[in-house]
Parts: structure tokens; sequence; C-alpha cells
């Protein structure tokens, strides 16, 4: 398990890199918190989902769904530059649908951040529409 989290931790802190060019990325920091050494304790939580998709046995990306009630939503997903377009992230959205399905929930959310035309077109070919868009001013 500790190389799994090893490269879990790896991962996530690529993805948080990519994020910063896109606008409220800072405010996704605060709403999902990086998980960087607490790794361990979301692999053993209930109310937690997360898939690692593999090419030839080497982890090439992950997806991270809450479930709150009878709804998960799914609060991070991320493929390495060089295994987008071979479909790990459409498998990883897919198997999500499957585990809501089988777990009787009534939606599955995804966050992605304006201008994250891959993630948003990622959920698009999944069925996940847009269903509220939350814009803001910085008030100082």
């Amino acid at each position: 398990m500790s190389q799994d989290v090893d490269v879990l931790v790896l991962l996530e802190s690529e993805a948080r890199l990519s994020l910063k060019e896109f606008r409220g990325a800072d405010r996704l920091a605060i709403e999902v918190p990086e998980i960087g050494n607490r790794w361990p304790q979301v692999l053993t939580d209930g109310a937690m989902f997360v898939l690692v998709g593999c090419i030839d046995s080497v982890v090439m990306g992950y997806l991270i769904a809450r479930k709150l009630d009878q709804l998960a939503t799914i609060e991070q997903v991320f493929v390495t530059h060089d295994a987008r377009n071979l479909g790990v992230g459409d498998a990883l959205v897919s198997a999500t649908l499957s585990w809501a399905r089988d777990q009787n929930l009534t939606a599955l959310d995804a966050l992605a951040l304006p201008g994250d035309r891959e993630t948003k077109n990622l959920y698009e070919r999944s069925g996940l529409v847009a269903r509220l868009i939350t814009v803001t001013k910085k008030l100082g």
C-alpha cells in the first residue's frame, strides 16, 4: 500500500500544479484541500471512492469521489499527460458511474474549473452535464 500512496501523492501534486493555470484554482484548493500525507486515511474512509487507472500495471491516473447521503461528487480526476487520449479518464469516470448506480445514489456530480476544457469534455462524454455555474467577484 505504501507504493500506492507514494504514487498518489506524486500524481496529486502534479494535478494540483496543472490546475493553477485555471480561474478558480485558489478557491478549489480551499474547498477540496490537497490530501498529501493523508492518503492512507482517505483510502480507508468509507465515504470516499478512490480509483486508479493503469496501463501495463503503471498508475497513470486517479479519481476521487466523495459520497454524502444519496449524492456523490467527483472531487478530483487526473490522468498524466502521456496517458491522455488513451481512455484512462473515460474508464475512471465510467467505473465511478457504475459504482454510483451500485450504491443506489440519486446523482453523481463532478467538479471542473472554468476553462478546463479537457475535464469538462471528459465528463460530457460520460453524460455528466453542467447544472450549476457559480460566478463570483472578489471584494478585497
